[in-house]
Order: structure tokens, then C-alpha cells, then sequence
């Protein structure tokens, strides 16, 4: 994990009134259930491997059942910035895909392509599932890159066991939030801060910092850590099942904040895990 990246890189996308999910590698990156017309870029330097990658990307009317708009679309685009330069100011794009699914016989289109760029779409791949709302875009990566933890873990079975497993070590995490220990928290945490700290070019102190969880501990008025659920939860598997977490209802998952005072407010804690040794690890 030594090796440094000579380029960093982001996802850039804008939906007109429309609610989105972003995956990558079928890692849920992002989601809003709401209607949007935000401008949003996010790093993703330690989700790109070398060779192929692919992008997931859901965007749906509000209620779903709704048609689409003939002038509401999609736009995707793939960043890259060298270390020092500003993402939101200095980046180039590699490319930008767009998509309105409210066209008839419309379907995605590669509107802006940088021959140079490290990232380059595999055109002929990239495809829309009306079914699904789903804007698949697969590229290809010609940087050399670290080999990440979420390539490296376990193959999982989708099964009750590895789900039974799993929810073992939320509840072992669980217990920690309700203790307040945020230096163990961040110790499980370890291999997270290391790449972090890789794919971003910073120290890892203050990847440590950025992660920390004393603001929920600090402020026991303003967060209140929900009781841990009973229920069976969902085992989800992403990036060739070697990648895991749980939700309970949709995307809510078992580790929540309430905010205090609010009808619905609340601070999701969603890590990813790989296995490997034997033990879970939070990779993500």
C-alpha cells in the first residue's frame, strides 16, 4: 500500500428533479430519496481498481411510478486532478455521459470524451435499465493503482450464516458507540484510515480526525444512539461478494443517530466490510 497515485478521481453528477442512488463496483456511494438539482462530485480514488470498473448509477421520479420528463436528464461525468490541485476548481474531465430517459427511444450518449484522460469509457457497455432506473457506465483505468482492500477480501456466500456473522461484529461496534469509545472505533477502523490517507495524498491523523466520532459522543443532547434491531436483517454484497454490510429497511442500516428534537432526523453510521483471516474488517 505504499505506492502513490498520480492522479486522484471523482464522480461529478446532476440530476433535474429527479431522486438518485450512486454506486461503484456496487457500492452504494450515495443516496438521496428526494427530488435533486444538485451539482455533486465526490472523490473515488480507493473504489477504482486497475482495468475494468463500473459505475452504477439510479435516478428515479418522485413517486417512482410517475413518468419522466422529456427534459429531465442524467449527467455523469469521471474526474481527475493531480495531488495539490483543487478537485472543485482544477479538475479535467476524462468523460461525461448523459441520459434522458423521458425521450422516446433515447438512450445514453458520450457527450464529452479526453482521449489523454487515465479513465476511459468502454462505450459499447454502457447501458440504461428502464426496469431498474439504473445508468450502468463501465471505463477502464490505465493508472496503475494500489491493490485495495475490497479486492483483497474473502469470497462471501449469500447466506443466513455470513449474515448471522456479520451482524455479531455490528452489535460488537454497537456496543462501542454506546460506550462512547472512539479510540476503538477507530482502531477497527485502521485499514480504512490507511487508504484513505493513500487515496487522498493527506496524513493519516487527519484521516483519524475527519473519521472521528466525538461530535456524536460530545453532544448526547443533540444525538441519541438508536437500540441496535432485532429484527433479521438484509445481507447485501457488492464489488464480487467480497465487500458486505446489512440494512434493515431500504438503505437503512443497523447503526443509527437520532437527532434529538426532530421528527425524522438522523445520522446514518454505514460501514463496509471485508473478511479476511478469518475476522471481519471494516474496509470502507
Amino acid at each position: 500500500m505504499s505506492q502513490k497515485v498520480e492522479y486522484h478521481f471523482g464522480v461529478r453528477w446532476k440530476v433535474n428533479g429527479l431522486a438518485s442512488s450512486l454506486d461503484i463496483q456496487n457500492i452504494m456511494l450515495d443516496f438521496k430519496g428526494v427530488p435533486s438539482v444538485h451539482n455533486t462530485m465526490l472523490p473515488v480514488t480507493q473504489y477504482i481498481r486497475n482495468g475494468r470498473n463500473a459505475i452504477q448509477f439510479y435516478a428515479w421520479p418522485v413517486p417512482s411510478d410517475d413518468p419522466f420528463k422529456p427534459e429531465q436528464e442524467l449527467r455523469l461525468s469521471l474526474e481527475y486532478w493531480r495531488s495539490g490541485q483543487n478537485p472543485s476548481t482544477e479538475a479535467s474531465t476524462a468523460f461525461e455521459v448523459v441520459m434522458k430517459p423521458g425521450q422516446e427511444g433515447a438512450k445514453p450518449r458520450i457527450v464529452t470524451r479526453e482521449p489523454i484522460a487515465p479513465l476511459q469509457p468502454i462505450s459499447s457497455e454502457i447501458r440504461w435499465d428502464k426496469d431498474y432506473f439504473r445508468l450502468t457506465v463501465p471505463f477502464t483505468n490505465r493508472q496503475p493503482m494500489p491493490t485495495w482492500c475490497w479486492e483483497e477480501g474473502d469470497v462471501l456466500r449469500d447466506n443466513d450464516a455470513t449474515r448471522d456473522s456479520l451482524a455479531r461484529e455490528y452489535r460488537r461496534l454497537h456496543k462501542l458507540f454506546a460506550a462512547g469509545d472512539n479510540d476503538a472505533l477507530l482502531a477497527a477502523a485502521s485499514t480504512r484510515t490507511q487508504e484513505l490517507a493513500l487515496a487522498t495524498d493527506t496524513p493519516e491523523a487527519y484521516v483519524r480526525h475527519r473519521f472521528s466520532y466525538n461530535m456524536y459522543f460530545d453532544n448526547p443532547d443533540t444525538y441519541q444512539l438508536d437500540d441496535f434491531p432485532e429484527e433479521p436483517m438484509t445481507l447485501n454484497l457488492a464489488a464480487d461478494n467480497r465487500v458486505a454490510w446489512l440494512t434493515t429497511q431500504g438503505v437503512s442500516v443497523p447503526i443509527v443517530f437520532s437527532h434529538v428534537g426532530t421528527e425524522h432526523g438522523a445520522s446514518f453510521v454505514r460501514p463496509y466490510f471485508i473478511r479476511r483471516n478469518g475476522q471481519w474488517e471494516i474496509c470502507r
